[in-house]
């Protein structure tokens, strides 16, 4: 099963960079709940980039340092706002179609 991140908050150094404008409090369970049957799915990049396959990113977004060099599979941000989990879904169907 492939491993993915949704990278919705990173370290800047100084403080922390979100979709969201409060990401210490936002709970994205539900975006991992929808595709945890299709992948193995990790939701805080900060502890798990070492341990998964692929990185999921909100286009445009933070810019952060892919430490491992992990695919990026970049997504409308707005798609992750309004939570719109198909039509993620379908880019990274397609993402992975491809390649």
């Amino acid at each position: 099963m492939k491993k993915i991140c949704f990278v919705l908050t990173v370290s800047t150094g100084i403080n922390y960079g979100s979709i969201s404008a409060a990401p210490l409090l936002k709970n994205n369970e539900d975006l991992k709940e929808y595709f945890s049957n299709d992948y193995d799915v990790s939701i805080n990049y900060i502890r798990d980039k070492d341990t998964v396959d692929y990185l999921v990113v909100p286009d445009p977004f933070t810019p952060f340092e892919n430490e491992n060099e992990l695919p990026i599979i970049k997504v409308p941000a707005r798609l992750f706002m309004t939570k719109d989990f198909a039509a993620i879904k379908t880019y990274l169907d397609d993402y992975f179609a491809h390649n």
